[in-house]
């Protein structure tokens, strides 16, 4: 544990898992800890954590060095940030809720409307790497927020990644992120169960499952350099090719009852792309739906 000398106070506002999560990695690294939540939390059980629940939210934050906001979405952090906005005298939020950019956007203009030092963030990691060397952590905001957060970094661990002044991009990036996580973790679910149904234990697939993983890790900065080129001549796998895979995977899941849907999702890309250009085409080309939509929403 390093020990904080003069024990700067972080105030976390919001005791759910990751709010938690935050305070207690706060906590083991010296920092004096307050928290607030919006319904009663068990004292003594965070109190032997060295965290300090205060029942009234405006002192929660009276003279405290950082805020953490961790709720439930923006527009509870709005709620919140307009009735502690007259106690900060000047400290410095950090909202680590979830949301969509706009809603980053519009949660940054509305400290800014409330004279509120504001910084956003992003929690990149689950509940028990907070804290750790694992820990990843995105944040946007002005140079002058950016540089009070010296606490927050010291609690959190890991990486602390400052991506400029646009207070939406630790939202995109989170939701980019945890589009790949959620697809992948559903994928691998499902292709554990094509397997099962055939007689191939879970176990003994998972290792089939990381390797698959690893290369298409490997094939991330080629699929990159297609998207920034908008160039499918590679050769690496033919869109007809990779249609036809897909077929068989959707048979394949309909014939033991289970749901293709993710792979009727490519599948059908797959298909629009061969609509539109040789079958000897990069897969890749199947981007083309996302690079059109995007160049659309720019114009």
């Amino acid at each position: 544990m390093t020990e904080i000398i003069d024990r700067p106070t972080i105030t976390v506002l919001g005791l759910g898992a990751m709010g938690t999560a935050i305070a207690g990695a706060a906590a083991a690294k010296g920092f004096e800890v307050l928290a607030w939540n919006r319904t009663p939390r068990s004292r003594d059980e965070l109190r032997s954590n060295g965290i300090e629940v205060v029942e009234s939210l405006t002192d929660s934050v009276d003279g405290t060095d950082l805020v953490v906001m961790c709720v439930r979405d923006h527009d509870a952090s709005r709620v919140l940030l307009e009735r502690v906005a007259s106690a900060l005298a000047g400290c410095v939020v950090v909202n680590v809720s979830t949301g969509t950019p706009a809603q980053a956007t519009e949660s940054a203009d509305h400290a800014a409307e409330l004279g509120v030092r504001y910084v956003s963030g992003a929690v990149m990691v689950p509940t028990p790497m907070v804290g750790t060397d694992a820990s990843f952590v995105i944040y946007a905001g002005s140079e002058a927020d950016l540089a009070e957060l010296g606490p927050m970094s010291d609690a959190m661990g890991g990486v602390s990644d400052i991506v400029g002044q646009n207070h939406s991009v630790p939202a995109v990036l989170d939701l980019a992120m945890l589009d790949i996580y959620f697809a992948g973790m559903y994928a691998h679910l499902h292709a554990t169960a094509l397997a099962a149904a055939h007689g191939i234990d879970p176990s003994r697939f998972l290792p089939y499952s990381q390797g698959i993983v690893q290369t298409l890790g490997a094939s991330l900065a080629g699929l990159t350099s297609s998207a920034e080129r908008r160039t499918y001549d590679g050769g690496d796998a033919r869109v007809d090719m990779c249609l036809s895979f897909l077929e068989h995977i959707v048979s394949a899941s309909r014939e033991i009852g289970i749901d293709p849907a993710l792979a009727e999702v490519v599948r059908a890309a797959s298909a629009r792309a061969m609509t539109r250009w040789p079958g000897g085409t990069d897969w890749d080309v199947v981007g083309e739906d996302f690079l059109v939509a995007r160049h659309d929403m720019r114009c």
